[in-house]
């Protein structure tokens, strides 16, 4: 009995001694941080997934964006590849046009020589060139007199050289001293050959069509006189040497 009696204090103080609420309390936090760690974990694996799906859809743009860039890059080399076909496809057609401009030139002289009628006495035009300076109105012409062989003495006489064209949609027709050029420069005297040189201006509005050039010996009744027609745009594409002769041959 009295073994009883102290087993039964024994536990009623062990009683004391322990506190069931702190317990509870402990198993409280321990579910609540649990139910918690559940709601979030569906939360963590979807913002896992958009994340991998954003990063996807970056490397996805990246890549389309390199792709752009290299086919840019292609385009590029393509379009200058073409503006260097066209640069030289230009080039070509001016250097083809200048042979052309010769070559007239010289069918011009071949033919005054075999055709003896259309030179005054055995004066010849052997070329005529106009070049536009700049971009203004002003224009500069060169005329070459020759001789067939035939003649060797002097030959003197005038040229006249006359634009005809349009203005105000009216045909008009201008001489070189129409145009402000002086008369004794048309004046010749050579024995082999000679170059006429001069500038001049177009008046506003006027629109030329071709150029006539006459020449006429002095004292000459006879065969005296040779024409020639040229267009205005064939004489203004043909350019001037840089370096020329002497300017008359025995010129006096």
């Amino acid at each position: 009995m009295q073994n009883w009696k102290h087993r039964w204090h024994a536990l009623k103080h062990y009683e004391q001694q322990f506190h069931p609420r702190g317990l509870v309390l402990l198993l409280i936090l321990g579910l609540a941080v649990s139910f918690g760690y559940l709601l979030s974990l569906p939360q963590q694996l979807m913002q896992g997934g958009l994340r991998n799906e954003l990063q996807a859809q970056i490397s996805l743009q990246q890549e389309r964006i390199r792709s752009l860039i290299e086919s840019g890059a292609a385009l590029e080399i393509d379009l200058q590849t073409e503006r260097q076909s066209q640069a030289d496809t230009v080039a070509m057609m001016a250097t083809l046009q200048g042979q052309v401009d010769r070559l007239n030139t010289e069918l011009i002289f071949y033919r005054n020589i075999m055709a003896p009628e259309k030179s005054a006495d055995g004066v010849v035009i052997h070329e005529l060139a106009m070049e536009q300076i700049g971009d203004s109105d002003h224009y500069r012409y060169k005329l070459v007199l020759t001789q067939q062989k035939k003649r060797r003495g002097f030959s003197k006489g005038r040229v006249a050289v006359s634009l005809q064209g349009s203005r105000n949609g009216k045909p008009v027709t201008y001489s070189l001293t129409d145009l402000g050029v002086e008369a004794k420069t048309l004046s010749f005297s050579f024995r082999y050959f000679q170059e006429l040189e001069g500038a001049y201006r177009l008046p506003e509005g006027f629109v030329a069509d071709q150029v006539q050039v006459r020449v006429s010996l002095s004292g000459s009744s006879k065969g005296g006189t040779t024409e020639q027609v040229y267009p205005f745009l064939e004489l203004t594409g043909v350019g001037f040497e840089e370096e020329t002769s002497a300017a008359n041959g025995e010129k006096t």
